[in-house]
């Protein structure tokens, strides 16, 4: 089974949380042309009160074309190399990471009062640490709507999640709470936070 049981992390609120930290989601799409997937990259929010991710990608990204059908969205939360040193020398040289995998269903929205409302909200949310804000009302009217006629927007409503967390979870307690104490010295906190009792 891959990835192994004790990687696969299970918790919604887990996962949630590295999608809200990372939000650039790599989505593989269906090809025509190929057996491989296409793939773009595309920074979303989820509301979790609706169960959506919201977008908006270019109107000609191939995204706009899987209207109605399942995509992928990857997302990659912080990663980094695993020293031995970090265990005093009980574990072999590895990697340490956390992903998370979202199948969704895409809903391109033809609404413009829908429109509209993504793209403030998406604004308005990679806007907060920004002092002062920029609002989407800078921009005049009129210049916004024919902005928006060169963008689609994008709902996508997730039917499955599935985690892979690499974060020496097959090691004992006392290995891991060096690898986490090494991990905080090293300033490398982002991925010491995952690491769980």
């Amino acid at each position: 089974m891959y990835p192994p049981i004790h990687f696969q992390e299970h918790s919604i609120e887990r996962l949630q949380a590295l999608v809200e930290q990372f939000p650039l989601a790599t989505i593989l799409m269906p090809c025509s042309q190929s057996d491989l997937n296409n793939i773009c990259q595309v920074p979303v929010l989820y509301e979790p009160s609706r169960n959506v991710f919201i977008a908006h990608v270019a109107k000609h990204n191939p995204l706009t074309q899987c209207d109605k059908q399942s995509v992928k969205l990857l997302f990659s939360g912080d990663n980094c190399y695993l020293s031995p040193s970090y265990s005093n020398n009980k574990t072999l040289p590895s990697w340490l990471y956390s992903s998370v995998q979202v199948t969704a269903k895409v809903d391109v929205i033809k609404s413009d009062n829908e429109k509209e409302k993504i793209m403030r909200q998406l604004t308005t949310y990679f806007e907060q640490p920004f002092k002062p804000m920029w609002s989407i009302d800078e921009v005049p009217k009129n210049h916004r709507e024919a902005m928006y006629q060169q963008l689609s927007f994008i709902e996508f409503t997730p039917t499955h999640w599935s985690g892979n967390f690499k974060l020496s979870q097959n090691k004992s307690p006392e290995v891991r709470a060096s690898i986490k104490q090494s991990l905080e010295l090293a300033n490398k906190r982002s991925i010491a936070k995952l690491f769980q009792a």
